[in-house]
């Protein structure tokens, strides 16, 4: 597997590095961090949010997953990467709303989607271990 900012020697911050942090408090990722994060590395995903999305949080996530659905059955794997990567480390430090919205949004509508070919690679060769169990517990037929 690529590291991330493996391309062209580009640095790529995760989402966490975008969060100011005062000193000795843990700042949670929220829905502000979390878009201010999606248009400036990934402004393909955030140019696919219409009048519609704007400002739902669920529904921003869930044209993130599209996004990524995409790039799977488009053989896009550095991208998938890419995108896996950010949506897992935004999950393990989101706050309880983006949580919910990556977990229903994102997580969830994943599991229950199409299962193909194509996707069960690009969730088996690129998605990080800890997006993918997830996945997996909801949906054992992506093991």
């Amino acid at each position: 597997m690529m590291p991330l900012g493996g391309l062209n020697n580009v640095r790529r911050h995760t989402a966490q590095e975008l969060i100011p942090r005062p000193m000795g408090k843990p700042t949670r990722l929220n829905r502000d961090a979390f878009i201010d994060a999606v248009r400036s590395q990934f402004p393909e995903v955030a140019a696919t949010w219409d009048d519609i999305d704007d400002g739902l949080l669920h529904l921003e996530v869930a044209a993130f997953r599209r996004c990524v659905e995409t790039a799977m059955d488009d053989g896009r794997l550095w991208d998938v990467e890419r995108y896996c990567q950010f949506i897992a480390s935004s999950f393990a430090n989101a706050d309880d709303a983006l949580d919910n919205a990556i977990g229903v949004s994102f997580v969830e509508d994943f599991a229950l989607g199409e299962i193909t070919t194509k996707r069960r690679r690009a969730v088996h060769e690129r998605m990080p271990k800890e997006l993918r169990d997830e996945i997996i517990a909801i949906n054992d037929r992506w093991r």
